[in-house]
């Protein structure tokens, strides 16, 4: 009787380093898409028909909605173990909705409407996908200095921030319309979607939830029912409360269990940023009454994304030496 064939190998998993380096060019490229977006928001938006208080209300409600619904979906990506969905689905949503603002022009009357759920449509697609990422990427670099993993992300995700508008000022000066700068988008989006599909297929594991091994203690003894006993941590005694609907989506999106210190972070840091100014409105208003042109804008967007990475260095470092302290003088430039 010949020997069993011996079975195919598996792909082996790619290497941490080579999950986080994917994960960060991933968001480089998506990063040149919204990020090239938001360079013009606001002489698109005054193209069509908008004025100030229109472009200051919905790229407003576009920030809150980025993070406002961060507090459903992070519980989902949690509850449903779908990470790697739901960042698929973020990802896709923003790199179809940028592109289709470049039709906005020829919808007549109808043009601004359809830019302004596109804009709104990009930015629920970063809430969608920004706590599910950040689970895959604290996975992907578990076995790295956590530090060094999520630095080689965001070091990538300045770079596309960076040239996103650059690339949008290019193409707006050739073409001599700012429309054609929300189309070209659509190639930085199509890379990151393959690659994001090529790490999914290559790492199908990742951000799964660890499931509690077999052993012999658990096991089921020999000529009884091959279930497996539930662990003594996971089985339900008749003392135990019953489950309350909906208690965990409340806890989970009220921060319930956290500590105080947390609570005190958030709060001075949305008083910090309350006072702030979107840059679609600052756009509008520097093109609007011809301060900056329309194809300068970007750049000036792109200068401000550099100075946030210079800045996000200098903080960091003067972090390690002074501590938290710190963090008393960042809102005064603001």
């Amino acid at each position: 009787m010949s020997p069993p064939a011996p079975a195919r190998p598996t792909s082996a998993r790619p290497s941490p380093w080579r999950l986080a380096w994917g994960l960060g060019v991933v968001s480089l490229s998506a990063d040149m898409v919204y990020e090239g977006a938001r360079s013009v928001y606001g002489p698109a938006l005054a193209a069509l028909g908008a004025r100030a208080a229109v472009v200051g209300l919905v790229t407003g409600a576009g920030e809150a909605a980025a993070l406002v619904l961060r507090l459903a979906f992070g519980p989902l990506a949690d509850r449903t173990a779908r990470y790697w969905q739901l960042t698929i689905a973020g990802y896709a949503l923003t790199c179809m909705a940028v592109p289709l603002l470049a039709v906005a022009p020829r919808l007549g009357a109808a043009g601004l409407a359809a830019a302004i759920v596109l804009i709104l449509l990009e930015r629920t697609g970063k809430a969608i996908r920004s706590p599910a990422k950040s689970a895959l990427l604290a996975d992907a670099a578990g076995s790295l200095a956590r530090d060094r993993g999520f630095g080689v992300h965001k070091a990538l995700d300045q770079t596309g921030a960076f040239a996103g508008p650059l690339l949008v000022a290019a193409v707006i000066a050739g073409a001599g319309t700012l429309w054609p700068g929300f189309a070209v988008l659509a190639v930085p989006g199509a890379l990151a979607l393959i690659l994001l599909a090529y790490l999914r297929r290559a790492a199908p594991d990742l951000g799964a939830p660890a499931r509690p091994a077999i052993t012999p203690a658990t096991a089921a003894a020999p000529g009884s029912s091959t279930t497996p006993a539930l662990p003594p941590a996971a089985a339900a005694t008749p003392s135990d409360p019953p489950p309350r609907p909906g208690r965990g989506w409340i806890a989970a999106a009220t921060g319930v269990g956290l500590p105080r210190a947390f609570f005190t972070y958030a709060v001075a840091t949305s008083l910090t940023t309350g006072g702030l100014v979107t840059f679609g409105v600052l756009g509008y208003h520097l093109t609007a009454r011809h301060v900056i042109a329309t194809s300068a804008l970007p750049i000036a967007y792109a200068g401000a994304m550099a100075i946030e990475a210079l800045a996000a260095l200098a903080v960091s470092a003067a972090y390690d030496r002074h501590g938290a302290r710190v963090l008393l003088l960042v809102p005064l430039p603001s």
